[in-house]
C-alpha cells in the first residue's frame, strides 16, 4: 500500500536534477533563511526555509565544510574534516607547504568522493605568515571541469577569497 501526498510540490531546480538522474542538495554554510513574498501590496516576506544549495554549490559547500572542519568536531562523524591546526602556529616554510598540499589532496580525495583533484598549489607567504591555496577540481558526473577555487590559511584558520 503506498501513500502518495501531493502537499509538496519540487520546485523547478530539483525536477531538473531529477530528470538529469542525481541531485546533490545541500544548505548554505552560514545558514542563509530562504524568503517567499507575496504578490500583494503590504505583503510580508515569510521565512520558508533553509536556502538550499544544488549541484555545483552543493559540493563546493561540502569542500568548505571539510576545509573548516576539524576531525573530532563533528559528533556523529568524528573523522571527518582536515586538521589543519597544526600548519596554523609553526614557522611558514616551503618544506610544510609542500606537505599541507599532500594533507588537502589526499583528504579531499577521501572525504569528497564526487570531486577529482587536479592541482593543489600551496605558496607560503613568509612574510604575510600564511598559505595561499589554490585548487583546481572536476566534478565528472556534472561536467564540470578546471573549477578553480583559492583560499588563506592563516592564524585566522582557513578562508576562501
Amino acid at each position: 500500500m503506498a501513500i502518495k501526498l501531493n502537499i509538496v510540490k519540487p520546485t523547478s531546480a530539483i525536477e531538473n536534477a531529477i530528470a538529469r538522474g542525481y541531485l546533490y542538495k545541500d544548505i548554505r554554510f552560514d545558514l542563509t533563511p530562504s524568503f517567499l513574498q507575496g504578490r500583494e501590496l503590504n505583503s510580508t516576506r515569510k521565512t520558508t526555509d533553509l536556502d538550499p544549495l544544488f549541484d555545483k554549490e552543493a559540493i563546493i559547500n561540502s569542500l568548505k565544510n571539510i576545509l573548516s572542519t576539524t576531525p573530532g568536531e563533528k559528533l556523529l562523524n568524528p573523522l571527518f574534516g582536515l586538521d589543519l591546526r597544526d600548519y596554523l602556529f609553526e614557522t611558514v616554510s616551503e618544506n610544510k607547504a609542500f606537505f599541507l598540499g599532500n594533507a588537502i589532496y589526499t583528504g579531499i580525495l577521501v572525504q569528497e568522493p564526487r570531486i577529482s583533484v587536479d592541482l593543489v598549489e600551496v605558496i607560503a607567504d613568509i612574510d604575510e605568515m600564511e598559505y595561499i591555496i589554490n585548487l583546481e577540481l572536476s566534478i565528472p558526473e556534472l561536467e564540470i571541469y578546471k573549477l578553480t577555487l583559492k583560499g588563506v590559511l592563516s592564524l585566522d584558520g582557513y578562508n576562501f577569497v
